[in-house]
């Protein structure tokens, strides 16, 4: 399938990914993309992860600068300003004010607090069920365009047990309910395979998880989780991640309405 859209890019802003705003620009056009969104991660106020999150005096020069090469390159390709929010109970008026300030925001859940504990370094059955809880608060708020790399828990685990079905449905059921669909998240495939109970394979996409996203039914979008401009040049990924889902049927978006 040949998805003309990305919503899921970075800028060096967040400490983990490289290159100018205006060079995923050129590569989004050179891989023949006809909208580009970016969606750095957002920062909180009170919480400096400057190798994880843009810091709060970012943010407005970050918006500015997407603004810029959106008028520049107009008629090219349609660009669009976001961020990647983590939900927690605690920043929810932040997120709110914060939305009015882009043109969208996709939910990708990294760490239990916002101050840290990265589901991505352990995920024990408490946290995959907190993991999932957060995310359908985030789904519920109506914030959030997308849910970005559903399947991030198993960077933390090694094991697809009943707590990881029971988050997963858990996640199905509040894209479904909230109309929020699913990433298929690419970035995953560069991540070095870990020894899982079902052999050396990508944290994500994880196949378990997309058997029972695809017996619910969710809509799903693909996102390169661009933090290099080439990455979006990387069409094969596409491939690979189809490969990985070979046999389940998935729902696929020929285009995503912002919410």
């Amino acid at each position: 399938m040949k998805q003309t859209f990305n919503f899921h890019t970075h800028t060096s802003r967040c400490g983990h990914a490289y290159g100018w705003d205006e060079q995923y620009v050129k590569a989004a056009i050179k891989a023949g993309f006809q909208k580009l969104g970016f969606s750095d991660h957002m920062g909180y106020p009170g919480y400096s992860m400057p190798k994880d999150r843009m810091d709060g005096d970012q943010v407005f020069e970050y918006l500015e600068s997407i603004e810029k090469l959106k008028n520049q390159y107009q008629d090219q390709i349609q660009i669009y300003k976001g961020f990647e929010i983590e939900w927690y109970d605690s920043q929810k008026d932040y997120l709110i004010d914060m939305r009015k300030a882009c043109d969208y925001m996709i939910l990708g859940q990294h760490m239990k607090h916002p101050y840290g504990y990265g589901y991505d370094y352990l995920c024990d059955d408490e946290d995959v069920m907190m993991y999932a809880t957060q995310i359908e608060a985030g789904m519920a708020s109506g914030l959030v365009s997308y849910l970005a790399h559903p399947d991030y828990f198993m960077l933390g685990r090694r094991d697809f047990n009943e707590s990881c079905v029971e988050a997963s449905k858990k996640i199905c059921e509040a894209s479904l309910r909230y109309q929020v669909p699913l990433e298929i998240n690419l970035k995953g495939l560069t991540k070095t395979p870990g020894y899982y109970e079902d052999g050396k394979v990508s944290a994500y996409p994880y196949r378990r998880f997309w058997e029972i996203a695809s017996s619910y039914g969710c809509e799903a979008v693909y996102g390169f989780d661009a933090h290099s401009p080439a990455d979006l040049l990387e069409s094969s990924r596409i491939h690979r991640a189809d490969e990985i889902l070979e046999g389940i049927s998935i729902h696929h978006l020929s285009e995503l309405t912002l919410k």
